[in-house]
């Protein structure tokens, strides 16, 4: 199937947390961000708004507890002076999360 050029145009390359997840994949926050992402695209993708309203605040519900369970381990790791980066990755996760809901995705 052929892509309208357009289609990617502003979207944030993809290369860079290729790179991060192959890195942390074998880490628990690493496997955690991959899981808020796939998450997080859903909300975004085309036709979420037509989805049930149970799907809807199943992968809702399923986000804010990943994203829980990624703060504490972040905590733990940071508590550890774990050199990772893990902490400062996850905050700006979630942070650039938060900014898009606030902007009227999701």
């Amino acid at each position: 199937m052929d892509e309208p050029a357009g289609w990617n145009r502003g979207l944030e390359p993809i290369e860079p947390l290729v790179e991060y997840y192959a890195r942390e994949m074998g880490q628990l926050g690493g496997r955690l961000m991959a899981a808020l992402s796939l998450l997080v695209d859903l909300e975004d993708s085309y036709g979420w708004d037509v989805q049930s309203a149970q799907a809807r605040d199943t992968v809702r519900y399923s986000r804010l507890l990943v994203a829980s369970v990624l703060r504490v381990v972040a905590a733990a790791q940071a508590d550890r002076r774990d050199e990772t980066g893990l902490a400062g990755a996850v905050d700006d996760a979630l942070q650039r999360l938060i900014e898009r809901q606030s902007g009227g995705h999701g």
